[in-house]
């Protein structure tokens, strides 16, 4: 029995040794490549073979210690995560294309190739890539939200679909100024982020606030402008009642002269009757 676990520990380390040993001798540096969420990335094993030779290779992608793809014998099979969403491109260098990125997807990818000779397989080449997803924040909105009493707004500023957690700030004239609450929501699944905040101002004065979202070394942000109601001069509020006053004095003429002119002809008709 012991003999048996030293013999499978032995080739495991082997394997491990010759992992590495190809590693050092074939890798000559990581690749980064960056996508966003939603996206589509095409991973390049760097290695050139034609349909033909599919048969007498073994392909391998992984993502660290987890298996992504295998072409063994020209057959392909893709691991369950990646299912309906990753292929291997055999005509663009080996490449794995997946579809629909997540940041669960972000990590580093391995690509070896093995060919046999004298009846075994060994590693013919082997590569690496790192895979970066990004997921920006767009451009907050914000929206006058509710009237908490007459001389009180509430605004709301919010934004969703980004990756890493954001913090939300209110600024007025380059000073912080205090939100009525501020909630930050990540979704389980996507692991993306929703913030909305709200801020609570006077009316009667004006404003321009900032609404500003942080996240990693990057940040979006919006402008909230408010100018105040002008109230109507003194000159103006005493002219009202007066254009008033002239309004009803017009209509009432008017209504005279219509009754002038219907009632006038009918009476003169009485005057003629009596002459006679």
């Amino acid at each position: 029995m012991d003999s048996i676990l030293r013999w499978k520990t032995l080739t495991r380390f082997s394997w491990l040794m010759v992992v590495l040993a190809a590693l050092f001798h074939f890798s000559s540096g990581i690749s980064v490549v960056t996508k966003a969420v939603q996206g589509m990335a095409a991973l390049s094993c760097n290695y050139n073979i034609s349909v033909d030779e599919l048969s007498r290779v073994r392909i391998y992608w992984q993502k660290e210690n987890n298996m992504v793809l295998s072409i063994i014998s020209g057959n392909v099979q893709v691991w369950s995560q990646y299912q309906n969403r990753t292929f291997s491109d055999i005509t663009n260098n080996l490449s794995l294309v997946i579809l629909a990125l997540r940041l669960s997807d972000r990590g580093t990818y391995t690509c070896v190739v093995q060919k046999t000779e004298k009846g075994s397989f060994k590693v013919e080449h082997l590569t690496s890539v790192m895979l970066s997803i990004k997921a920006d924040f767009p451009t907050p909105s914000i929206i006058d939200f509710e009237h908490p009493s007459p001389d009180l707004r509430r605004i709301l500023c919010s934004t969703s679909g980004g990756f890493p957690k954001p913090s939300l700030s209110w600024l007025e004239n380059g000073e912080e100024v205090k939100a009525v609450n501020t909630t930050v929501y990540q979704d389980p699944e996507t692991e993306l982020y929703t913030v909305h905040s709200n801020l609570d101002f006077n009316v009667t004065s004006n404003h321009s606030f900032m609404c500003l979202i942080k996240y990693g070394d990057l940040s979006v942000s919006q402008i909230f402008n408010w100018e105040k109601l002008k109230e109507d001069p003194p000159g103006n509020q005493i002219g009202v009642p007066i254009l008033i006053g002239v309004s009803v004095v017009i209509v009432i003429g008017i209504i005279a002269l219509c009754f002038y002119c219907i009632y006038r002809p009918a009476t003169r008709r009485n005057e003629r009757s009596v002459v006679v």
